[in-house]
């Protein structure tokens, strides 16, 4: 079994002595390659990628517009929407896009945030955690927005994730928080369920002159933590008491990742003409779907579990839906299915595009139908072809 090992640091937050050190092995025995040759891989038209489509309309009223929608959320049949930016508040929705109710507290007492850095679904519990980070608090609520309890978190972190034991994993980039000793010189710290420190581990870059990060390092899929640390191209399994690596995302061609740079500045201008893996992925059943970001978009790619082997998305297919799928998905829904989400007013921008030289399509009409640029944003489920 092959193994690289992390040193990492050991201590309670009351630091009445020297810390211990610890040596946590790295499992990398089950780490998978994933190429992705933006020239020479293998690419497959829309049709033979995704099997089924459809979309979800969220019901539009007075009380819960949305502006951008931050988190997806599946619990139960319900769909929980998060806005973080516009309404900072959690719209519920049924499965057919029916408005339920909306979790909206703002302020600086018991049971209010001040923002919603993110959204967690509390294991074992009927219950969602929201994140404060500028109050540095985790406020719990029940699914049906009832207020139950808030916690404090002794120290900086940008946002977490539940592993299923009820430990927390916490991404704590360009923190640096003194109270966590010389964990704070970390990317991630992962805690048990009261906010006692376990182990950290990913030596943190950031610095003065360089700040750049990924979309969201952290992510949870059914059981699992994944996190993808801040320009790298590996992704990890975050565990109780040790960390797994599980895939590397080769870009075979102009892979910013194993370039050199100093600053963000010389970063972002590597960005304009080479590619990277940002950190966006969904993990399903079967496959796992990749995009990555290019001087030209986000193009995507699909690796099947059991061939170990890569499909490029060619951009070509009959469907009409298929033109949202330039958009990076928010979420994952059952066992093969991507969800992404479209503003309103760009799926009018491009009804004429779409209908193309028809007056109407059975496909199309029933998504234009009362949609106008201030509806809510529109839910596309993409259920990849399981016979890859």
């Amino acid at each position: 079994m092959k193994y690289i090992y992390v040193i990492i640091v050991l201590l309670p937050f009351f630091y009445s002595c020297r810390p211990n050190e610890s040596i946590v092995k790295v499992d990398i025995s089950k780490l998978e390659e994933i190429m992705i040759d933006p020239r020479k891989g293998i690419a497959l038209p829309m049709d033979s990628l995704i099997e089924n489509i459809y979309f979800v309309k969220l019901e539009t009223k007075a009380d819960n517009l949305i502006g951008k929608i931050s988190q997806i959320l599946f619990v139960n049949d319900l769909l929980f929407v998060v806005d973080n930016e516009s309404s900072k508040s959690i719209n519920v929705f049924g499965m057919k896009g029916d408005f339920k109710y909306k979790i909206s507290h703002i302020g600086n007492g018991p049971g209010e945030y001040v923002e919603i850095s993110n959204v967690c679904i509390v294991p074992g519990k009927e219950q969602i955690a929201i994140l404060d980070r500028s109050q540095n608090r985790i406020i719990y609520y029940k699914y049906d927005g009832q207020y139950v309890s808030m916690e404090e978190i002794p120290f900086m972190n940008d946002y977490f994730e539940y592993l299923e034991s009820g430990n927390k994993a916490y991404e704590i980039y360009g923190m640096n928080d003194p109270k966590l000793g010389n964990n704070g010189l970390n990317s991630l710290i992962v805690t048990d369920s009261t906010n006692n420190l376990i182990y950290s581990s990913f030596k943190d870059i950031y610095k003065q002159k360089f700040h750049y990060t990924k979309n969201r390092t952290l992510r949870k899929f059914q059981e699992n933590v994944y996190y993808s640390p801040n320009i790298t191209d590996t992704i990890y399994i975050v565990k109780d008491s040790t960390i797994e690596a599980k895939y590397h995302i080769n870009i075979a061609e102009k892979n910013v990742a194993e370039m050199k740079f100093e600053t963000s500045e010389q970063f972002n201008d590597l960005l304009n003409d080479n590619y990277f893996f940002n950190g966006d992925f969904i993990e399903l059943k079967d496959f796992t779907y990749i995009n990555i970001m290019t001087p030209w978009g986000y193009p995507s790619a699909v690796y099947v579990h059991s061939k170990k082997e890569v499909f490029l998305n060619s951009g070509v297919g009959n469907h009409p839906f298929f033109n949202f799928l330039k958009h990076v998905p928010k979420a994952r829904y059952k066992d093969n299915c991507i969800v992404l989400d479209v503003q309103s007013d760009l799926i009018i921008a491009s009804k004429d595009k779409l209908y193309g030289n028809k007056k109407s399509d059975p496909l199309l009409d029933p998504l234009f139908e009362n949609l106008t640029e201030d509806s809510n944003p529109v839910l596309f489920f993409f259920h990849l072809n399981e016979n890859l």
